[in-house]
């Protein structure tokens, strides 16, 4: 929840420049708080018939929405790349590139289109958040926002502490208030009251640098209701990914997709990597690339 810098970049995939402006203003306020470098990616999709090196008689207006894009934080005391990736698929490109480079964070933007049965938030959402090695950020928007307050529900699941550092970073960018929220049932057990509790005390002990912080306890049957008539009085809800379910359909969990989908205001869904192994493995691999330069 506190400022910690950190180098791991933060990928931010390109595709609708209707959108990038407050895609890659998001990026840059946490870079901005964190220390940490852009990087600009737009992914050009290669058919199987036609061999990758030959992609580049695909690319169109791609490098000018890159420039586009890099122009919306060229005045800004952060470090910022971008590169035009050649792939089979959008979310493989992407992929690759956070598997090769050292990448911390991928930002990207959903439409919150309504869900299919095979396809949750959308195809190329769905596998970055299945396969990522590292955390994922997805964020639903809502027009033009003046981010001045913000909505952190705590309910004591894996990603709430990730979900408490972003808000943090935001609030401190933008001078915004942060209201947290805890919502319980009414035939909740004691033990997971007591969890949340626990939870909300810690998330708010560790803001530092925030101007406004604000806690309420709701009783409501219905968690994800609570949170999406509460974004009505907000500019942004920022809420942690819950488990998946059983079989796996789930990439996001079902209460942050119903506030996504049905939010008054903008969300930014977050999803946390805890796998070290992956973990070590692109750090290995990032060594041996820089050994091989000298």
């Amino acid at each position: 929840m506190t400022n910690q810098t950190t180098r791991g970049s933060i990928l931010v995939p390109i595709a609708n420049p209707e959108t990038a402006d407050q895609l890659i203003s998001t990026a840059a306020d946490i870079a901005t708080d964190t220390g940490r470098p852009l990087e600009l990616l737009t992914v050009i999709r290669v058919p199987e018939q036609v061999p990758l090196s030959e992609g580049e008689r695909l690319v169109d207006d791609e490098r000018e929405v890159l420039d586009y894009a890099a122009d919306i934080v060229n005045d800004q005391a952060i470090e910022v790349t971008s590169r035009i990736r050649f792939a089979r698929s959008i979310a493989s490109g992407i992929l690759s590139i956070a598997e090769e480079e050292d990448i911390e964070t991928i930002l990207m933007g959903w439409r919150g289109r309504p869900r299919r049965r095979d396809i949750i938030l959308g195809s190329h959402l769905d596998q970055v958040l299945r396969k990522a090695p590292c955390d994922v950020l997805v964020k639903r928007m809502d027009g033009d926002e003046e981010l001045q307050r913000i909505l952190l529900p705590v309910a004591g699941g894996p990603n709430t502490e990730l979900a408490a550092t972003v808000a943090g970073s935001l609030a401190r960018v933008h001078d915004a208030e942060v209201h947290v929220i805890v919502v319980n049932s009414p035939n909740e057990t004691a033990t997971a009251r007591d969890k949340k509790q626990t939870m909300l005390a810690r998330v708010i002990a560790g803001f530092t640098g925030v101007p406004v912080i604000t806690q309420e306890i709701v009783e409501s049957d219905s968690v994800g209701d609570t949170i999406v008539n509460q974004s009505e009085d907000v500019d942004l809800v920022v809420l942690g990914a819950t488990s998946e379910d059983l079989f796996g359909r789930s990439v996001i969990g079902s209460l942050p997709e119903q506030v996504g989908r049905q939010s008054a205001s903008s969300v930014l869904m977050v999803k946390e990597h805890r796998n070290l192994p992956s973990r070590l493995v692109r750090l290995t691999s990032r060594l041996r690339r820089e050994i091989l330069r000298f």
